[in-house]
């Protein structure tokens, strides 16, 4: 013989807070009412509590009958098409006034005698069951409600960080070929001028590959590797350019494992390059300066060049993919994030990006979650990747 499904604890506490401890409360207000109503007496008051609570345990342990079996029913049987409001609400009441004269007859029987002797009792009986069911419905609704609100609330961050991850998965697409283009490009000069060094840069491409790849796969990397990867880079660029391409380094020890977007630098750098260094017969001077702010929760990473700048708001020749991605990715990022662009006509141009030194997810999503958890909202198909 088959053992009997065992009922988890916390559906048993709800269904014991709902049915026992609940009808508790509710009897008071209607205690007061009819003991007031009926003379106002200590021992009036204590008798009106003890019918009135008759009538709530009775009546919501229908209501819950009817929340938990046949409203599903018939919802169910109403399938996926338009459910009108008042069948529940018609429900209730029904299953409401039957309650209560249940309970009306109970009381009648066995606490006071001649609770139904006239009619005017029986319409006391469903004026006190009308004015309970408006009572006990108000409660169910406004939480039915709560929950399907949370719900489509927690359904819409997750679709939104979802756009989010797509969006940036969109300018990394964007990015990684276009830093392949240009390599190639470099490839195929060297190699009828100087095919070692042609070799030495198709050897580092490997390794900045490596990392590109790895980088694609994950929202963030460590310092420490985004700058080695840098590096590799700008040797390739080196070969290209020769003296022409002078690289200032100031990097704040210890940030070594502060974790930061992948591949963020990478356009920053590839801009001022193209910009400052490959116009000019004389070349150009890229700095890169990160330090960490000093409230201690963010770093700052400055990429500077001496080129010919230009106007604010007016975008450079080109396509503008290096600047417009990492300002898109730092948007994508939340708060902690920030990017600010100050340039000028024959003054360089510099990029300040500012990124929390642990980044934690965005608190409307973090906090839709947890609401969602203790609501017990319903998964959703599309579920947004950690």
């Amino acid at each position: 013989m088959s053992a009997m499904p065992r009922i988890p604890a916390p559906f048993r506490l709800r269904v014991l807070l709902s049915v026992v401890v609940a009808p508790l409360l509710w009897a008071i207000p209607f205690a007061l009412f009819f003991g007031t109503l009926y003379g106002g007496g200590w021992l009036t008051y204590q008798s009106a509590y003890v019918v009135s609570l008759v009538f709530a345990v009775i009546i919501r342990g229908a209501t819950v009958l009817a929340e938990r079996v046949v409203v599903p029913k018939l919802r169910r049987r109403a399938g996926t098409g338009s459910y009108p409001w008042f069948f529940d609400a018609a429900v209730y009441m029904a299953v409401s006034v039957s309650a209560s004269y249940l309970a009306a007859i109970i009381v009648d029987r066995f606490l006071v005698r001649g609770f139904l002797g006239s009619p005017r009792a029986w319409l006391v009986s469903g004026m006190f069951a009308v004015a309970f069911t408006l009572l006990v419905g108000g409660i169910i609704y406004a939480r039915v409600f709560y929950r399907q609100a949370v719900s489509r609330a927690v359904a819409l961050e997750r679709m939104q960080a979802e756009l989010a991850r797509a969006e940036l998965r969109a300018l990394r697409a964007q990015v990684n070929p276009h830093f392949l283009f240009n390599t190639l490009n470099t490839i195929a000069a060297l190699i009828s001028e100087n095919p070692a060094a042609a070799e030495d840069v198709v050897t580092r491409l490997a390794d900045v590959f490596r990392h590109a790849l790895t980088a694609s796969g994950r929202e963030h990397t460590r310092l420490a590797d985004e700058l080695e990867f840098m590096r590799s880079w700008l040797a390739i660029e080196r070969v290209r350019f020769g003296d022409r391409l002078r690289v200032v380094e100031d990097i704040e020890p210890g940030l070594d494992d502060v974790p930061v977007p992948g591949l963020l630098f990478q356009p920053l750098i590839e801009n001022a390059v193209r910009y400052a260094v490959a116009p000019r017969p004389e070349g150009g001077t890229v700095s890169l300066r990160v330090r960490r702010d000093p409230s201690g929760q963010t770093l700052t990473a400055e990429i500077a060049d001496d080129g010919p700048g230009f106007a604010p708001g007016v975008r450079p020749s080109g396509n503008g993919v290096g600047l417009e991605s990492v300002r898109e990715r730092l948007r994508l990022g939340g708060a902690g994030h920030a990017f600010a662009l100050d340039t000028a006509p024959g003054m360089g141009t510099r990029v300040r990006v500012t990124l929390p030194i642990a980044p934690v997810p965005s608190a409307p999503l973090a906090d839709a979650l947890a609401i969602a958890a203790a609501c017990d909202a319903p998964p959703l198909v599309a579920k947004a990747r950690a």
